[in-house]
């Protein structure tokens, strides 16, 4: 394998969607980090870089100096350390994320070089596209009556594809509920500029979405894309806490929309977040999809 040079690295610009976007769907992932949509939203926030080299596609995070396992041709362990070593000589740390639990299974020989841990925090959350929309059974009973009570007390409300001239709106309604869930202490506010980024290029990402309003305002939304053959992902849902039920009514509106295209919705991830991670477990997904992280030992 040849020397993996980062300064040959470049930034994740629109005028690449043509060759990444591919790149990524060939390969089906499902993680959300592999969706040529938050590489790009959240491209300027995490530093994320990308070169296609071999036959593979490889993303480095700047931000937390960490390179994601690249997609295409398998990597075997020598060239794993390889590149890591590379990364090492460049003053990087060498460490690798989102590695698929079968690579660790089939290579025990990574102990000896990294350690290994297993990175709940960055774990998607997977749910059916069905359930979500049907919310039948006594786990999501609470959502459904949640979503029914919405629907009694504002009749009147309208649900509706959402579109990038509601870029004003929907900015304004995610810094209202910023302030009103205090999301300093939740480290969210760096979502403002990649929602900006997302609602700006809206078409150009091939992103969409979906809002309710209420008396022409817009109280939820969500923003979505595809993310592989079968699966969805949600990359941002906001809505006016001040109104009861409507944080449920998005999500059921969403399923509504996403059920018929996908069997499967990508949520994201809960951060380590306790709130989040509750939120996100209270609506019984279909799995968690868990990867490794791969610290390299000095």
């Amino acid at each position: 394998m040849s020397e993996l040079n980062l300064g040959e690295f470049a930034p994740v610009s629109l005028a690449d969607r043509d060759v990444i976007r591919p790149l990524l769907l060939a390969e089906d992932p499902c993680f959300c980090e592999y969706s040529f949509a938050n590489l790009f939203m959240w491209g300027e926030i995490y530093g994320t870089r990308w070169r296609q080299q071999e036959g593979r596609l490889w993303i480095y995070n700047g931000h937390d100096d960490l390179m994601l396992m690249p997609l295409g041709r398998e990597l075997g362990l020598d060239e794993l350390l390889a590149a890591s070593d590379a990364m090492r000589r460049q003053g990087k740390s060498g460490d690798f994320v989102l590695v698929d639990p079968d690579f660790v299974k089939n290579h025990p020989g990574l102990e000896h070089h990294f350690r290994v841990e297993l990175d709940p925090d960055n774990g998607d959350y997977i749910y059916s596209a069905r359930k979500l929309f049907e919310l039948s059974g006594n786990k999501l009973h609470k959502k459904r009556n949640l979503v029914s009570q919405f629907q009694n007390l504002f009749p009147g409300h309208v649900s509706r594809p959402l579109q990038a001239v509601d870029l004003a709106d929907c900015l304004a309604l995610a810094e209202k509920w910023c302030r009103l869930r205090t999301c300093d202490a939740l480290d969210f506010n760096h979502e403002t500029s990649a929602l900006k980024r997302a609602l700006s290029h809206f078409a150009e990402l091939e992103l969409g979405g979906t809002c309710i309003e209420i008396n022409g305002r817009i109280a939820a939304f969500a923003v979505h894309s595809r993310l592989n053959s079968n699966m969805a992902d949600v990359h941002f849902e906001k809505f006016d806490p001040e109104v009861k039920g409507i944080g449920q009514a998005i999500n059921w509106e969403t399923a509504k929309a996403l059920a018929p295209d996908f069997k499967y919705i990508n949520r994201e991830q809960d951060l380590g977040i306790e709130g989040l991670r509750q939120a996100k477990r209270s609506y019984a997904p279909e799995y968690i999809l868990n990867a490794y992280f791969l610290e390299r030992k000095p």
